[in-house]
């Protein structure tokens, strides 16, 4: 057929007039909610919509997904979801068996029927993958939007193919770039129904009392808090795991007069928050009576709200912890109040690096309340602890308390990182505090993740309750024992002391002595002999000693004798190994009197 070029002009704006009416035909039978679009600066974005009688939804969503990653069940790098903004739970998300393929890219089109309600939709874009040679999976690789060139590479090669990394990194970033823009999702639903109004997520919880939430890394949130009358509080609070039992970012709540914790996320009460499968959340109501609380809330080097190395929790914005009242007129009953943690330091020993022994003594007046609060290292065993500190009576060399590794817990970081906060009583007299380290993993020289407070690796000891005055105490003293004959202390390797001294009369004398013995044979050890006729009247043996703390070799002795009057020497050996600040394995409870002390009994 032939046509004139003004029918054939007039033909063509006749199909473009029929095509658009088409278009307008499907646009004008619906009316746009919100879309969330462009996600090359921002990682998540979120709306808020009420809808006031039941409706259908109709969501169109591009998002990026694959069928084999590297990372274990996760599929969708950039999707969308839709929670109940009163309950927090999830009633819709964007998945890879319910998308189509679109080029790269993974398609959402369809309806969904939701209640009367308030709602929030969420979009995140976290990651992309890309297909290394030699491998069968698609690797995921995060992108951080802190980093100067926007792109995290991870895995990375070393060496000799570093350059293929460089040009596979800028080649991936430009994808990224290109993609992201594109991805998103629009709500729509029917002209003909009911307005939908809008709202900035999250919507707020009723009867908030305290919230800490859109957390980085490495956080540290530290809260007090009064209840003048018995309530229940009701906590929310969304973390997450690095194993079957262990935590990476959580919170506890202790008594801040005994410092036994009230309340703490335990592993077994956690639910998953969505997401990634390490992504976990508790909702509890907990009653508490009136008292001074402290709240803690602690997060690791990663997959936090700054940025996400995985898939995000389905209620990202409330990362953190938040507690609320469950009545309205439970709230006159709470406040807030600060944390005067530093105040009433008695012993301080921290910032405490690699292969340290140290320790101070401090006197009581009279008996007193005290919190320790320790920070140390669990060893390989994971039965005892590798850095750890511990306090002895000074006067009797009885230890009264120690850094036990069952009473232990979590102290951010790696597992490994261990921590005490407890109040203890100890009754009037003068006591010394000691904290060793052993060769590894220590203050500013980490052989994994710091703890999350590692400021206080060590130990510190305050004073603690309403009735406690720093004038009870003498601080940073040096012990002066009474009714010492003869003493031979802080031996070390290769020694051959001794010293002599003299009896007018006969006395009974208490002997005090710590060596090393094993396999029914002593190495370092002590023994008495008359200074005159050489005749040794006592000597240190393996079958008298008994274990001295730390190291299974440490042996300790504790008994009397009875001397005549007359002149004798007081004599300590030791090998070329273990002793005084030299110790290959843990050192003894009392390592400053490795040695042999005589009293005078009384």
């Amino acid at each position: 057929m032939y046509f004139t070029p003004l029918k054939h002009t007039f033909r063509l704006l006749i199909l473009a007039l029929i095509s658009i009416s088409f278009k307008l035909t499907v646009i004008a039978g619906e009316r746009l909610i919100t879309e969330l679009r462009d996600f090359t600066q921002e990682e998540i974005k979120s709306a808020g919509f009420i809808l006031p009688s039941e409706l259908r939804i109709h969501i169109k969503a591009l998002g990026g997904g694959e069928d084999n990653i590297t990372y274990p069940n996760i599929r969708m790098f950039a999707y969308g979801w839709i929670i109940n903004a009163d309950t927090r739970e999830q009633v819709w998300v964007m998945e890879y068996d319910n998308t189509i393929r679109v080029k790269d890219d993974r398609r959402f089109d369809g309806e969904i029927s939701l209640a009367k309600g308030n709602y929030e939709v969420y979009f995140t874009a976290f990651g992309i993958t890309s297909h290394r040679m030699f491998m069968k999976s698609n690797v995921l690789t995060n992108i951080d939007r802190r980093d100067e060139r926007v792109i995290k590479e991870m895995p990375r090669s070393k060496g000799f193919f570093s350059w293929f990394d460089d040009l596979w990194g800028a080649n991936l970033y430009k994808e990224w770039k290109r993609r992201s823009k594109n991805w998103g999702i629009e709500l729509y639903v029917k002209d003909t129904d009911p307005p939908v109004k809008t709202f900035t997520p999250p919507k707020e919880f009723p009867y908030t009392l305290f919230q800490a939430v859109r957390l980085g890394e490495y956080a540290h949130i530290k809260q007090g808090f009064t209840l003048i009358k018995p309530i229940a509080l009701r906590i929310y609070t969304i973390g997450e795991m690095v194993g079957n039992d262990e935590l990476a970012d959580y919170g506890w709540i202790i008594d801040a007069q005994t410092r036994r914790r009230q309340w703490e996320m335990r592993p077994e009460k956690l639910r998953h928050a969505g997401g990634a499968e390490k992504n976990v959340k508790l909702s509890d109501i907990v009653s508490f009576p009136a008292g001074d609380y402290i709240l803690y809330y602690i997060t690791d080097d990663s997959h936090s709200f700054v940025d996400w190395n995985n898939a995000p929790p389905v209620d990202p914005y409330n990362f953190g912890i938040t507690l609320l009242a469950t009545r309205n007129e439970d709230r006159e009953n709470f406040m807030l109040s600060p944390v005067t943690e530093n105040q009433n330091i008695i012993v301080q020993l921290t910032h405490i690096g690699d292969d340290e022994s140290r320790n101070a003594s401090f006197k009581l007046k009279n008996e007193t309340q005290l919190r320790v609060y320790a920070l140390g290292e669990r060893g390989h065993s994971r039965r005892q602890m590798a850095d750890y500190g511990w306090i002895i009576n000074t006067t009797t060399r009885e230890k009264v308390w120690t850094m036990d590794v069952e009473r232990t817990q979590h102290a951010g970081g790696a597992e490994k990182n261990r921590m005490i906060d407890e109040a203890i009583m100890l009754p009037h007299g003068t006591y010394t505090v000691y904290y060793q380290t052993d060769d590894s993993h220590a203050y500013d020289d980490w052989n994994a993740q710091p703890p999350f407070d590692p400021e206080h690796w060590g130990i510190t000891i305050y004073g603690e309750g309403t009735n406690f005055s720093l004038a009870d105490v003498e601080k940073n003293i040096t012990p002066r024992e009474t009714g010492i004959i003869a003493q031979i202390a802080r031996v070390t390797d290769n020694a051959n002391r001794s010293e002599k001294f003299r009896l007018d009369k006969p006395t009974r004398i208490r002997v005090y002595a710590i060596g090393e013995g094993q396999n029914r044979e002593m190495f370092d050890y002590g023994w008495i002999q008359h200074a005159v006729t050489g005749q040794i009247i006592w000597e240190m043996t393996y079958s008298m000693t008994f274990h001295a703390g730390g190291g299974r070799k440490n042996r300790i002795v504790k008994t009397t004798v009875l001397l005549d009057s007359g002149e004798y020497e007081l004599h300590y050996v030791t090998d070329d190994s273990h002793s005084f600040n030299h110790w290959n394995t843990d050192p003894p409870d009392d390592p400053t009197m490795w040695g042999i002390t005589l009293y005078k009994e009384k």
